[in-house]
């Protein structure tokens, strides 16, 4: 499918996957719509587009996710495909999640791509078509140790899409899944446990197994394979076939523990804490 002149909202578009995706899209002939929190950041990113629509928008407020699929509609008549990218990212140790950190998590990662969904299915259905593309995280499966919010939020969203896969199977609308694993981006996570970095869970020093499944992708190759889904829609796609078989491993138990305990140890030691050292 040609991406000429196809309308692509995308949120979480101020930097990282959102940003490069943008320009990816843009560089095809697209018509993009940047949806972000950070409107300075959006506006930045607006320069390198043709004409972009920037709507900077808070997800986790209800209405405002609302207007901005009726904003996209009233400026260009239609949205072609919607991409799922907003992520909130909270790092904690499990035992000391809170309810807060846990409702801000769904509230981004589950309920706004709900309700995006939702209104802009009306639209898709009276145009005849509609590409939906929810960036999920295969992380879910392998329990990433210090980020219960994100990888419970992103379970429920992953439920969410393949609810919505069998029920609109044969129809018009295509949903997407895309697990894009470990990306190195320049966002900067929440923490409950001081300053941290994107390598949190990694060392040189890890098994052969760890560093071969947490082994970082960069934002420009999702993008890449993200025009490639919109171009040739899938039920599900992975970053990679390492991250495919790290998804297949994670059922496996004993290999699924060994990794992730292992980034857990890592952890721990970054962060100079032990286990349950807040009990």
């Amino acid at each position: 499918m040609s991406l000429s002149n196809k309308v692509v909202l995308i949120t979480g578009a101020s930097g990282g996957i959102g940003a490069t995706t943008a320009i990816a899209f843009d560089r095809l002939g697209a018509r993009i719509c940047i949806a972000s929190r950070r409107k300075e950041k959006l506006e930045q990113l607006a320069v390198k587009l043709h004409d972009p629509f920037v709507f900077p928008v808070d997800l986790s407020e209800e209405n405002q996710v609302k207007r901005m699929i009726d904003e996209v509609i009233a400026r260009f008549g239609k949205i072609d495909i919607l991409i799922n990218n907003a992520a909130s990212i909270i790092v904690s140790p499990a035992e000391t999640v809170t309810t807060g950190d846990m409702i801000k998590a769904f509230r981004t990662n589950l309920i706004a791509p709900m309700i995006a969904i939702q209104q802009a299915l009306p639209y898709m259905r009276k145009q005849r078509g509609g590409h939906i593309i929810n960036i999920g995280s295969p992380g879910y499966m392998m329990g990433v140790p210090f980020y219960a919010p994100y990888v419970c939020s992103k379970a429920a969203l992953s439920a969410f899409t393949r609810t919505m896969q069998a029920e609109w199977a044969g129809t018009e609308i295509i949903v997407s899944e895309y697990f894009p694993g470990y990306i190195k981006t320049n966002s900067v996570p929440e923490s409950r446990v001081g300053e941290i970095d994107q390598d949190l869970l990694m060392s040189s020093k890890q098994n052969f197994l760890t560093r071969t499944f947490a082994k970082p992708k960069t934002a420009e190759d999702v993008a890449k394979q993200l025009v490639k889904l919109a171009e040739h829609p899938k039920i599900l796609a992975y970053s990679s076939f390492t991250i495919k078989l790290g998804a297949f491993i994670s059922n496996i138990s004993s290999f699924r523990l060994s990794i992730a305990k292992e980034m857990a140890r890592i952890a721990r030691s970054k962060l100079g804490i032990s286990v349950f050292e807040d009990f």
